[in-house]
C-alpha cells in the first residue's frame, strides 16, 4: 500500500534510527527506497542494511523534483511516502496519519505532516516551524486561495504523502527546481481542482543548524523559486505573507 522515499547524502549515523522508526510504524511500510547521491560515507550501508532499494545517481544530477519522481517510477503502490534523511517521526502513527486522511477522500491529492522543532533548535527555526505547522488540521482547496493565500499552496516534502494515480496523472514534481517543488505541485494539484490536506497528527522533529550564511542563501533560493513561477503565485499574497510570517518572527524573538 505504502512505499517510502527517501533522498540522502551522507546521512550519518543517525539515519539508522529513522529506519528503525519506520519498522515500528502500526503501517509498515512495503518497500523503503534510498535515493542516495554518492554518499561518501555508511548511508548505502545502512540503508542496504535495512532492506531498502537503493538508487544511485550523481551528485550532479540531483534536484529535489527529479530525484524524487525517479524513486516514484520505480514503485506501484498506492500511496507514495517522502521523508527527507534528518527527520525523526515522533511516534508510530506519522505513516498511519498521512495516509488517513487520504483513504477517507479520493480527492486528496497530497497529505503532509506537522514538524516539530528539535530541543536544541535555535529561535529562528523554532519559530519557522511553529508558524508553518500549527496544531490544527486542515483541508484546502481551490476555494481557499482568497481566504488563505499562498498558505493554500504551502506544503512539504520532509513528512508527506502522495496519491500515486493523482501525482502521475500531473506529472509529478517539476524537474530542475532548486526548492519548493512541492509546493509547485500542491499548487498545481489545488488549481486542477484536487485537495490538500495538512494534518497534524503526523509528526515529526525538524529543523536545522543552519548557520547565518546558509540561512541568507536558503531563502535568497526561496526568492528565486517564487520569482520563477510568479505566474502561479502573483495573486496569492506573497507579500502579504512575508510580512505577517516577518512580523510574527520578530515578535517570536523579542520574547526569547
Amino acid at each position: 500500500m505504502v512505499s517510502v522515499i527517501i533522498p540522502t547524502y551522507n546521512a550519518g549515523q543517525g539515519f539508522i534510527k529513522l529506519l528503525n522508526n519506520l519498522q515500528e510504524q502500526t503501517v509498515k511500510p512495503s518497500e523503503i527506497i534510498v535515493v542516495d547521491s554518492d554518499s561518501r560515507d555508511e548511508t548505502v550501508k545502512l540503508a542496504r542494511s535495512q532492506n531498502c532499494k537503493v538508487i544511485s545517481i550523481n551528485c550532479a544530477d540531483f534536484d529535489h523534483g527529479t530525484t524524487r519522481n525517479i524513486a516514484v517510477s520505480n514503485i506501484n503502490t498506492e500511496f507514495a511516502v517522502f521523508l527527507t534523511q534528518d527527520v525523526v517521526p515522533v511516534d508510530e502513527y506519522m505513516v498511519e496519519e498521512l495516509i488517513k486522511p487520504m483513504q477517507a477522500d479520493q480527492n486528496i491529492a497530497l497529505c503532509y505532516g506537522r514538524q516539530l522543532p528539535r530541543p536544541n533548535a535555535r529561535p529562528l527555526e523554532s519559530f519557522a516551524r511553529e508558524f508553518n505547522y500549527p496544531a490544527e488540521s486542515i483541508l484546502k482547496t481551490k476555494n481557499d486561495v482568497e481566504a488563505l493565500g499562498l498558505k493554500t499552496f504551502f506544503c512539504s516534502n520532509s513528512c508527506s504523502a502522495v496519491r500515486c494515480s493523482i501525482f502521475n496523472k500531473l506529472g509529478g514534481f517539476k524537474n530542475n527546481v532548486i526548492v519548493n517543488e512541492d509546493m509547485l505541485f500542491a499548487a498545481k494539484a489545488i488549481l486542477e481542482g484536487y485537495s490538500v490536506y495538512y494534518t497534524a497528527d503526523a509528526r515529526v522533529y525538524h529543523s536545522h543548524p543552519y548557520s547565518l550564511a546558509q540561512t541568507f542563501r536558503r531563502y535568497f533560493n526561496i526568492g528565486r523559486f517564487f520569482a520563477a513561477n510568479k505566474g502561479i503565485f502573483e495573486r496569492t499574497g506573497i507579500k502579504k505573507y512575508g510580512g505577517e510570517m516577518l512580523k510574527a518572527g520578530i515578535k517570536a524573538v523579542s520574547y526569547t
